[in-house]
């Protein structure tokens, strides 16, 4: 069985002869990685870990995008228009948003001039040669969704109140966000001619405890949105998943109703227990991640990696329907036998 095989039938819930993985880390920790094995590329790490997900998208290649330094750090604008700094911790670089473009708008025709990123910027005669030089493997694209991007243009606080108190303003800031995400994943589905697998959007909707607002609030400026990108997947054959941060439960159903054919990740946060989750919705929709990057990986030995790896594997792996990674990408305090350790455990 392929790769690609293993994760679209992992999804549909069907037969598997191993569950599938997948891999995310900082830049930092991948270049620690290649160093450790005395590799040359990540993709050779990839291979030892037996990763069967592979990440392709297009090249930017539109206007020069500023640069400068805060305090010696980098800074880089990004073609959505907000700049990021890239800071490092003591143990892993994280991109910090300093620049936010939209701060200071107040009405919605200041929405509407704004300069915004165009699908013309990217480069999608790339796309079929990423995958022709990894045919065997499950190819997903994606980035951050509407809400996440919404973010970086303008401070959360004022985005949440705008979407208490201006909610026409709000809608058109992820409308025009949905806009263009649909023109640029509909090019890249072109550009795959049918080999694109799983489209997968980062909105972080939840706190540790619960959601950032109400159920009612996501179905009125997500849903939607939500169900349009699913649509816009599977009509190019591809499955769709949703990454989110953070105690979201409460819309797990509505996630279904939208289409979602994937939840990602699996935290170690109120009403994420695997055991209940499979429980109430195993036969719906499968899941990804688990692998507690905030406990386990970085503060356990090796022997609680591996048993809670083994853990998941047996609770959301039964029957199928799960795909191995850790909850989050894997950061700069998780030491490397743990990773070795996480993938060692047989699937």
């Amino acid at each position: 069985m392929t790769s690609k095989e293993r994760v679209r039938n992992v999804i549909l819930h069907k037969y598997v002869d191993k569950v599938p993985a997948d891999f995310d880390a900082v830049p930092h920790v991948q270049e620690k990685l290649i160093k450790h094995f005395g590799f040359s590329n990540i993709h050779q790490v990839k291979d030892k870990f037996e990763i069967d997900i592979c990440d392709i998208g297009p090249d930017y290649i539109g206007p020069e995008l500023k640069k400068y330094k805060i305090e010696g750090d980098d800074v880089t604008e990004d073609h959505l228009g907000h700049h990021v700094r890239n800071h490092w911790t003591g143990t892993e670089y994280n991109g910090l948003c300093c620049y936010y473009p939209f701060n200071n708008f107040t009405t919605v025709e200041e929405i509407e001039n704004f300069s915004w990123s165009n699908p013309d910027h990217f480069d999608y005669e790339s796309i079929k040669k990423q995958i022709d030089t990894n045919k065997d493997k499950a190819i997903i694209i994606g980035h951050e969704g509407p809400f996440q991007v919404a973010t970086f243009l303008r401070e959360t606080d004022k985005l949440f109140m705008d979407m208490a108190l201006k909610p026409e303003f709000a809608h058109k800031i992820y409308n025009r966000l949905v806009e263009f995400e649909l023109e640029y994943y509909e090019r890249i589905f072109i550009a795959g001619d049918g080999q694109i697998d799983i489209l997968r959007t980062h909105d972080d909707y939840g706190t540790q405890i619960s959601t950032l607002f109400s159920l009612d609030m996501w179905r009125e400026y997500f849903a939607e949105n939500t169900k349009k990108l699913t649509d816009l997947a599977h009509k190019y054959g591809a499955f769709f998943m949703q990454h989110s941060c953070g105690a979201i439960r409460p819309v797990i159903p509505d996630l279904i109703k939208c289409g979602v054919d994937v939840l990602d990740p699996i935290q170690k946060v109120t009403g994420l227990d695997p055991q209940s989750l499979k429980d109430e919705f195993g036969t719906e929709i499968a899941f990804h991640g688990g692998i507690d990057t905030q406990g386990v990986l970085p503060f356990g030995s090796t022997s609680d990696v591996k048993n809670e790896t083994k853990r998941f594997i047996s609770i959301l792996g039964e029957g199928s329907g799960y795909i191995l990674c850790s909850s989050q990408g894997l950061g700069g305090d998780v030491p490397l036998e743990n990773i070795e350790a996480m993938y060692s455990v047989p699937r």
